[in-house]
């Protein structure tokens, strides 16, 4: 691996969540690496401390490997605790890398939020961390525009990337008016070789490629920006799939930094996201005050979750509880119990019973909403978990 491709450290993208889902090695191993670098966690070095620990641990692990494959992990070990010292450019709450140099796998991704440390060796990468904070945040596509410009932006997990392949090039004078005139549409009064006849077309140019990107990236909702007679332009034309995604507008200036473009959306995606949880929280309490549709409390959705019943996983951020789990059919339980009741597996005590939850509802497609602010306080008085079912 060279070192310009192990010093590689991104935001998440969809194209690489389906190339890690995808991914597979039978000959090697694969090492899957999530670890907490908040600022207190890197103090004196402390992430790469506890990845020597996680190291020493999963080697204990693999008593009954065989030679070559040990001596593979400690070499992919050691490329790991490299990057760790000389790559790690100590950024971002979370960390996780994925690595096997046999088929010259290595993703290195900085999170928002800390994850559990962990080091998983397998034939194939451990996402469902991964996943599970991916599912706690939207993918939003920031348009910005004026009448011969535009850029836009993917902001997700609290990163931004800007797409090059959108910025406005110069719109060639239309002959007639009709050139730059949508099927069956007016073009509301303009008159050929004016400045609104080139936005016209400038707009149409830009929304094509929004069309593209918006699916490709599987963003959820969209903000504009830009100038005022640009926005209205765009926003008239805008086709119905995209006007029901928009739900914002900002008067911005096409040379704003990336760092204010990014500084605006999250201010806009946490009120979204404050009314989202309330909006949730609301309709959980009122489904299982009247008994239709919703559950509140661990044992009740645990159940709910091995019954494959749960649509949404609603819980309280930060909230852990030790358990069992049957190795057999997975079933989960903070019951005091030997066996599992249903398969009479001996069960297996696990550190944490609510991540493995959110993994089984992740499995079964089911949404997760994760509660912060004034709504943790208020799911916590309600049993910390619960869920919206499907039947």
């Amino acid at each position: 691996m060279s070192e310009e491709h192990i010093s590689r450290y991104d935001m998440i993208t969809v194209d690489d969540l389906n190339k890690l889902k995808e991914f597979k090695c039978d000959s090697a191993p694969v090492l899957s690496l999530y670890l907490d670098v908040t600022p207190p966690e890197r103090a004196n070095k402390k992430h790469i401390t506890k990845f020597k620990r996680l190291v020493r641990e999963a080697r204990e692990r693999m008593s009954n490997a065989s030679r070559e494959y040990l001596s593979a992990f400690q070499e992919e070990a050691g490329r790991l605790q490299r990057w760790l010292e000389v790559g790690y450019d100590e950024t971002g709450r979370g960390l996780a890398v994925f690595s096997c140099s046999a088929e010259g796998l290595w993703e290195a991704f900085r999170l928002p939020a800390p994850l559990r440390d962990r080091l998983a060796v397998d034939d194939r990468p451990y996402i469902r961390p991964l996943v599970t904070l991916a599912d706690e945040y939207e993918r939003y596509a920031v348009l910005l525009i004026d009448k011969k410009m535009a850029r836009m932006f993917l902001v997700y997990m609290g990163e931004i990337a800007e797409y090059s392949e959108v910025i406005g090039k110069d719109v060639s004078r239309p002959t007639t008016i009709q050139q730059s005139r949508p099927s069956g549409r007016k073009d509301r009064g303009a008159k050929p070789g004016t400045d609104e006849t080139y936005l016209v077309q400038h707009v149409k140019r830009v929304i094509s490629a929004l069309e593209e990107f918006y699916p490709n990236q599987e963003c959820d909702r969209l903000i504009i920006g830009g100038t005022d007679e640009a926005i209205s332009e765009l926003r008239n034309r805008l086709p119905k799939s995209l006007a029901r995604q928009l739900v914002a507008e900002i008067s911005i200036s096409l040379k704003a930094h990336p760092d204010e473009v990014l500084r605006r959306t999250l201010e806009i995606e946490q009120q979204i996201e404050r009314e989202v949880e309330a909006g949730r929280l609301s309709m959980l309490l009122r489904a299982a005050g009247e008994g239709k549709g919703g559950i509140l409390g661990l044992e009740p959705t645990l159940r709910a979750i091995f019954q494959g019943r749960v649509r949404m996983l609603i819980v309280e951020e930060g909230y852990r509880k030790p358990g069992l789990e049957c190795p057999n059919c997975s079933y989960l339980t903070t019951a005091e119990a030997t066996h599992c009741p249903a398969c009479e597996t001996p069960l297996e005590a696990i550190p944490d019973v609510v991540e493995r939850a959110i993994e089984a509802a992740l499995d079964q497609k089911a949404q997760i909403e994760v509660l912060r602010g004034e709504t943790k306080a208020e799911m916590a008085e309600q049993g910390h978990i619960g869920a919206l079912l499907r039947y």
